[in-house]
């Protein structure tokens, strides 16, 4: 059974990847250049704003290894806040370390995926692989490839959904 502070930083995670997606999709369609437009800047602040709650919770959850949690995310955090500074004043090594910070993110998930997959392991697997798939795929928008992390994104959210929604339907039996 996941639980409420689990719960919670899925939800978040879920969320964050909605609007990640989006962002995802306008990278795409718009290019490279687009990654230091004011939309996309700004959806990048509110993923980053995101992370925090999300942080909190998955340190609250008492996940398996949760020091993997606890040293990744931060630095992921505090690495794509630097990045995201410099982005906002239009440099593009901002964007380049805010890439850096998310390799960070699946490393971070092992301690998630270790724990959820008590729960269901297809779901959690497709949670932690869609997120490695995502970063993975990031680097890939240099040679029009953006939609590889479009799909880890997609993969991402469908484990977090099913994740869930098995903890609903079980806590409903």
């Amino acid at each position: 059974m996941i639980t409420t502070y689990l719960m919670k930083g899925n939800v978040i995670s879920l969320i964050a990847s909605v609007i990640i997606l989006i962002g995802l999709i306008l990278l795409d369609l718009r290019g490279l250049t687009y990654a230091l437009s004011l939309p996309f800047i700004l959806i990048m602040w509110i993923v980053w704003i995101l992370a925090l709650p999300s942080l909190y919770s998955y340190h609250e959850s008492k996940l398996d290894k949760p020091k993997i949690m606890d040293y990744f995310a931060l630095f992921a955090i505090i690495i794509t806040f630097f990045g995201l500074i410099l982005a906002s004043l239009g440099n593009f090594t901002g964007i380049e370390i805010i890439l850096i910070g998310y390799t960070l993110e699946p490393v971070a998930g092992i301690s998630i995926y270790l724990t959820t997959k008590k729960i269901n392991l297809t779901y959690s697997s497709l949670f932690f692989w869609g997120a490695v798939v995502f970063t993975a795929g990031l680097p890939l928008y240099l040679v029009n490839l953006g939609i590889i992390s479009i799909i880890g994104d997609i993969i991402k959210m469908i484990g977090i959904v099913g994740l869930l929604t098995t903890n609903f339907l079980k806590d409903k039996h």
